[in-house]
């Protein structure tokens, strides 16, 4: 049996994603106008906050953040040093660097604290179209299950969801197992056996280096290439 979410026909701030961005711009609101709550709604399929977060840093197995302790959701900037205090193990060397389990459980104690479970909705916005009335622009969310919403304000706050494929891959003649030819985003290290193998990474940012060495502590052998690099060589043969 499926089981409708209904939402209010209008509110005054729409927010797309339920990740760290959406939760900071919710913190710092409710921070300097708490008479909104109650008049905005957050949109995400998962319907938790930081879900997609969470999944992308454990397929990673990425240990720790790569900002320091003061950059976070919550307004203080040193609240998430003082939730550390009793986990001290959890901050890497040599800026303090917070794990990932420390950063999840931060977050989830200021969900928790600001009462903020229950305000993520369990739908995706398909489309959103700008409605003119009476001189005041405002926005017409229509959601996954049909269910319109009228907003004032909307704030996209959602990843590049949509998986980025090179042109060059268009331009492979022959075939391949279409499992060894992988983007980031459909990777769980967790799940993988590679052992003697050998891996190919096209990228050099910061998901290529955590694949890297996921694979490398998997026993393969790894090679780096950034995709500038692939384009010339295709344009050379």
């Amino acid at each position: 049996m499926q089981f409708t979410t209904t939402v209010p026909a209008t509110i005054d701030l729409a927010i797309i994603g339920a990740g760290p961005h959406a939760l900071t711009l919710t913190t710092h609101l409710l921070q300097k106008r708490q008479r909104i709550r109650g008049k905005f709604l957050v949109f995400d399929p998962s319907g938790r906050w930081m879900s997609q977060w969470e999944h992308q840093f454990k397929a990673l197995e990425i240990p720790h953040l790569r900002s320091p302790t003061v950059y976070h959701p919550h307004p203080n900037p040193f609240a998430l040093r003082k939730f550390a205090q009793s986990r001290p193990d959890e901050l890497f060397p040599p800026y303090d660097l917070p794990g990932t389990q420390l950063f999840e459980d931060f977050c989830q104690d200021i969900i928790r604290v600001r009462q903020l479970q229950e305000q993520v909705i369990p739908l995706a916005v398909k489309s959103i179209e700008p409605l003119r009335d009476h001189l005041r622009l405002r926005f017409c969310l229509c959601l996954q299950d049909g269910q319109e919403v009228i907003a004032r304000r909307v704030v996209l706050a959602t990843s590049s969801a949509q998986i980025q494929i090179p042109d060059w891959v268009n331009q492979i003649q022959t075939a391949y197992p279409q499992d060894r030819l992988c983007h980031s985003q459909t990777i769980d290290l967790r799940k993988l056996q590679l052992m003697g193998k050998r891996v190919l990474i096209v990228g050099g940012g910061l998901t290529s280096g955590h694949l890297a060495v996921g694979a490398i502590s998997r026993g393969a052998e790894v090679h780096l290439i950034d995709s500038a690099s692939v384009i010339r060589k295709i344009i050379r043969c």
